[in-house]
């Protein structure tokens, strides 16, 4: 993968999500319509302060990877924020419905949030002593998308829930610049990793994910409670999501505060060994 062409997928996935009114994934669900003949649309843009952490492996021109481990909150990266876009979007029928959910974001990373840990080899790993490493900068470009379709299972006044299915791509791509005090030799003299450089990695996943999502309505009120949860595996070994929060219903659109997390878990010298964003999340689903 390169960043072009992660950029130009998730650019189309952005633009179709906009213009197919319809809710997002991780909000909260649509009890089925009074009219089971008739479709409903919601279109859920939304805001989703995330703290990104992430160990991610370079590989290296003579072999082996690096490991560089990020992790920053909002108040790190939103001063070196390139990008972000983020949308939802579900079509209902009767108890039916299709979702889709898109996250892309461009976030750069200082030496405060961004330093190598080890070196791997063949022969096994090599620690870099933080004090060696005079800086580091990453730029991470991160797209996510999500499709599923549901059913409604459980259907009353106060509450609805719906079991999904469907998959979730994840393509990333990252460019490091670097500089430590000194070359890292091997035994036997041989520079292992020079003293500045620059690398990069790209890859894509996708992995199947099954998952429940649903409401509460808090009785005699506006009010109500959603909730999400997902479970998957395939191009990486375990991914996860869940999202709770609290939701106001008005009549242009449902609001919603919440906390959503989602997580990708992998071992060894993968290129991505782990990946996790989590935080506050403002939403608007407008229906149609």
């Amino acid at each position: 993968m390169n960043y072009g062409r992660t950029l130009v997928a998730a650019s189309v996935l952005l633009v179709a999500a906009a213009t197919h009114p319809a809710v997002a994934q991780m909000t909260w669900t649509e009890a089925p319509a009074s009219n089971p003949q008739s479709w409903t649309f919601a279109l859920t843009p939304y805001f989703w302060l995330a703290t990104v952490r992430a160990d991610l492996n370079f590989s290296t021109r003579r072999g082996g990877t690096v490991t560089d481990n990020i992790e920053a909150g909002v108040n790190d990266y939103i001063s070196h924020l390139n990008f972000a876009g983020m949308a939802g979007a579900e079509a209902r029928y009767d108890r039916f419905s299709v979702m889709t959910d898109v996250v892309f974001t461009s976030l750069s990373f200082t030496t405060e949030n961004s330093h190598f840990s080890r070196l791997n080899l063949p022969t096994g790993p090599l620690d870099i002593p933080r004090q060696t490493q005079l800086g580091t900068g990453t730029r991470m470009n991160a797209g996510i998308w999500g499709l599923a379709g549901a059913y409604t299972v459980f259907h009353q006044d106060s509450v609805n829930v719906d079991v999904l299915g469907g998959f979730r791509f994840l393509g990333i791509g990252s460019q490091l610049n670097y500089g430590l005090t000194s070359d890292i030799t091997l035994p036997d003299r041989s520079v292992a990793l020079a003293r500045t450089g620059s690398l990069s990695l790209g890859a894509d996943y996708v992995d199947v994910i099954f998952g429940v999502r649903g409401r509460f309505n808090i009785p005699d009120s506006r009010w109500f409670v959603p909730f999400y949860l997902d479970v998957g595996t395939a191009g990486i070994p375990l991914t996860w999501q869940a999202y709770t929060g609290i939701g106001y219903h008005t009549s242009v659109a449902d609001l919603s505060l919440g906390y959503r997390y989602l997580d990708f878990q992998q071992h060894g010298n993968k290129t991505i060994h782990n990946l996790s964003l989590g935080g506050a999340i403002l939403a608007a689903s407008f229906h149609f």
